[in-house]
């Protein structure tokens, strides 16, 4: 079960006491808008389908090139998501708590990342983060190749990363749910030019 972060003083999971509750977003009766209130902004609802028509075009008009491209798209949203999350939450290993539980309310997953080691505030060693029932896995439905395919997530990840802890990291996805995995697995390294 994901870790529930601490926020205005509450440590208890407020989905335990009211599973209709949402406390990262809302539908806003007066501008009939779906409210992200972590990073104050609109929100949409997409579904399976939807993310799969994206991602299919996306990868049938690019080709070779889809993969870096969805892997540029999650990183550069990752770096926002990232640097939102430390705004927020000054301690980079409880921002890590806090959007591993944003990403299972958006709908994104259940993220379970394994136990950091800093120095200086950097990542002394790599990370694996693993993605339990992943959206945007089970959306893509099954790979024709048995390869690995959430390049937008792995780019996500690694701009989350990036923006916790100040540094450039490669993120690489080794299991999948799309190729028959139990998770998606993602393993995140610093790049040793920083």
């Amino acid at each position: 079960m994901a870790r529930t972060p601490a926020i205005a003083g509450k440590t208890s999971d407020p989905l335990h006491h009211n599973p209709n509750l949402n406390p990262y977003f809302r539908f806003d009766n007066e501008s009939k808008h779906i409210k992200d209130s972590v990073f104050s902004c609109r929100g949409i609802i997409i579904n399976e389908r939807f993310w799969n028509r994206i991602h299919k075009e996306l990868m049938d008009l690019s080709k070779d090139s889809g993969p870096v491209i969805l892997y540029q798209l999650g990183l550069n949203y990752g770096w926002e998501v990232g640097g939102q999350g430390k705004d927020l939450i000054k301690d980079p290993l409880a921002a890590v708590n806090f959007l591993e539980y944003y990403g299972l309310l958006a709908g994104w997953g259940r993220f379970e990342a394994s136990e950091l080691q800093l120095t200086q505030g950097r990542l002394a060693k790599p990370i694996v983060v693993k993605v339990f029932d992943n959206f945007f896995a089970r959306a893509a439905g099954r790979s024709e190749t048995g390869n690995p395919g959430c390049f937008f997530l792995s780019g996500l990840i690694a701009g989350v990363v990036d923006a916790l802890f100040g540094a450039h990291h490669n993120c690489l996805e080794d299991k999948c749910i799309s190729a028959g995995s139990e998770c998606c697995e993602f393993v995140v390294a610093r790049m040793t030019m920083d």
